[in-house]
């Protein structure tokens, strides 16, 4: 298993977990204090008595790399009960680890380029992304880099940290919205329009305000168009402005769809937007191309013209014509783009649920395929890159494990 040097800034978070964890044991602390600087490290605490706790990884947009999921089943046998769990905004979850053990458990990951922070707590959680981007026949660009210098940008920031309620964001590569933009506080999908002189230009248009629950509302677009170099600092603003007016008396109603309801999405919507324009000022002003975009490059994958993208909203039909397990798998599980390398093939996971020697094998084929692996909000994983020829082999891996099922 291929380790990396510790991020300076995640060592100092273990270290400091570390030390708070000793003067928890020792009595020093009292248990609100240690809960929420837990719970804001990732770390949830379990009913069953003692000192059980839920390690929840943060996986930015679904993606592994084979040394990830190997990990995934050291920690499961070595920590855990011998499995782990896919959720639905693409984390993986770790049940009955020892509050003792979880320092050591945070270096590991570590050590694989995973971290537990802010994963739960009143802060920006995982940012999730269409499993699909990079490989969709129908994005309008390749998400992916977007949702990274999201993730990154936003990892530790200091208006994320005691925020009224937690702040969720999802990207979709296309209008058929697989990413769940629209019931997130920020959703962010992929858009293009014509410039006056006729030309296309990429950008993004941006949901507030969306949420599930016992109170669901869908998300509101922020403005008609949002320019690829002011997505940070929209996103940006709108923390800003859920910091500010976030509900912090009533946790039942402080999430950011509550404050636009109580205060109306004009009020709200004027907020954001002033705040947008005075960021050039701040001196962590996140405005232009971030980094890792300008370096990866977010080109589609090409887009196919002979089947028109789902409306948002409605479900992917699915026809399963075949007669055969593999021909019934390939109709429900294998997406296939234009270009090269964007043959998709999902892995089920029974509720999600994965065994430490599922895990290793996954990570197996991965490496020996030479593919991609994204967590999906499906609780499924999906192997992308794949040739034609490599379905057959894929399969059969997947079938020996128990993950060929469609669906």
């Amino acid at each position: 298993m291929r380790h990396r040097e510790i991020d300076p800034a995640q060592l100092a978070d273990i270290e400091k977990f570390e030390d708070m964890l000793a003067k928890y044991l020792a009595g020093e602390i009292p248990e609100d204090v240690f809960r929420v600087f837990r719970l804001n490290n990732g770390i949830y605490g379990q009913r069953q008595g003692g000192h059980n706790q839920m390690v929840r990884v943060k996986v930015p947009y679904g993606k592994l790399e084979p040394e990830q999921l190997e990990y995934f089943g050291h920690l499961a046998d070595t920590y855990s009960r011998g499995w782990g769990h896919i959720t639905t905004r693409q984390n993986l979850q770790f049940h009955f680890v020892q509050l003792e053990q979880v320092p050591q458990v945070m270096r590991e990951l570590a050590a694989v380029g995973l971290t537990t922070r802010e994963a739960c707590g009143d802060t920006v959680r995982n940012v999730m992304g269409c499993h699909l981007a990079g490989a969709c026949p129908f994005e309008a660009f390749d998400i992916s880099p977007w949702a990274e210098a999201t993730f990154q940008h936003f990892l530790h920031h200091p208006f994320g940290q005691r925020l009224p309620r937690k702040f969720k964001i999802n990207f979709s590569g296309c209008e058929t919205d697989c990413g769940q933009a629209m019931f997130n506080d920020v959703g962010v999908i992929a858009a293009t329009r014509t410039t006056e002189s006729g030309e296309l230009e990429q950008g993004f248009r941006v949901y507030v305000g969306g949420g599930l629950g016992a109170n669901p509302h869908p998300a509101m677009a922020l403005e008609d168009f949002t320019a690829k170099e002011d997505l940070l600092p929209t996103i940006e603003s709108i923390l800003r402005v859920f910091e500010q007016v976030g509900n912090r008396k009533n946790k039942l109603r402080a999430r950011l769809k509550w404050a636009i309801e109580t205060m109306g999405f004009d009020v709200i919507q004027e907020r954001i937007l002033a705040t947008r324009k005075l960021l050039p000022a701040s001196s962590s002003w996140p405005g232009g191309i971030p980094e890792i975009v300008a370096k990866q490059g977010d080109a589609p994958a090409g887009r196919r013209s002979d089947v028109e993208p789902t409306p948002m909203g409605q479900g992917t039909p699915v026809a399963i014509r075949g007669t055969t397990a593999y021909e019934r798998w390939q109709d429900a599980n294998v997406v296939r783009g234009t270009a090269k390398g964007t043959v998709s093939a999902y892995a089920y996971a029974r509720l999600g649920d994965i065994t430490s020697d599922q895990f290793r094998a996954l990570a197996s084929i991965q490496r020996e395929l030479g593919l991609e692996v994204r967590a999906t909000n499906r609780q499924n994983f999906v192997f992308r890159g794949l040739s034609e020829q490599q379905l057959p082999t894929l399969y059969a891996r997947l079938e020996a494990i128990g993950m060929a099922e469609p669906g």
